[in-house]
């Protein structure tokens, strides 16, 4: 699992535009930015062609996994095929609906007002991008402190201080 957050647009130290995959098909790429979704007649037009007895491209192509792998292929090949002949209006940044904006500023200082280390308890300086070894973070809140967010040097290689400690 990928973040499901695509940078649209941005503005340094302004405002960042975000296009938030709504994950409907359970991975990250639902809306299609990376590679387009096939239709079902596409589906089917890949598979007769793969399993296609009498096809030339086949008779290199020997066992389950190398099947597997060459319908894969065509899979990915429809797909660049399709994104590369859609037009510019049916790109997923236009899904206005997924659109999230983030106003640079006003999350550093939402960060540093009340955001602590879950690990020293210290605050985060202005503009620190702290670490917290997840993807779901509802980011900085009013009058709230972010979870599990920690210091470059609190979190450290094995993850942070405090679960190290108690798995000594």
């Amino acid at each position: 699992m990928h973040d499901p957050m695509t940078l649209i647009y941005e503005v340094p130290g302004l405002f960042m535009l975000w296009h938030v995959d709504p994950e409907v098909r359970g991975d990250d790429d639902s809306c299609g930015w990376f590679t387009p979704n096939l239709t079902d007649e596409e589906i089917k037009l890949a598979k007769n062609l793969v399993h296609n007895p009498d096809d030339n491209v086949q008779h290199w192509f020997g066992g389950k996994q190398s099947i597997y792998d060459l319908e894969r292929f065509v899979y990915l090949m429809f797909g660049n095929l399709k994104r590369l002949h859609r037009p510019w209006w049916r790109h997923p940044r236009w899904h206005i609906h997924h659109w999230k904006l983030t106003i640079i500023p006003l999350r550093d200082f939402k960060r540093w007002a009340f955001t602590r280390c879950a690990a020293c308890g210290k605050r985060m300086p202005f503009g620190y991008a702290p670490v917290s070894g997840q993807w779901n973070s509802k980011g900085p809140r009013w009058f709230k402190s972010e979870e599990r967010k920690y210091h470059h040097e609190c979190y450290g290689v094995d993850g942070p201080k405090e679960t190290r400690e108690e798995s000594a």
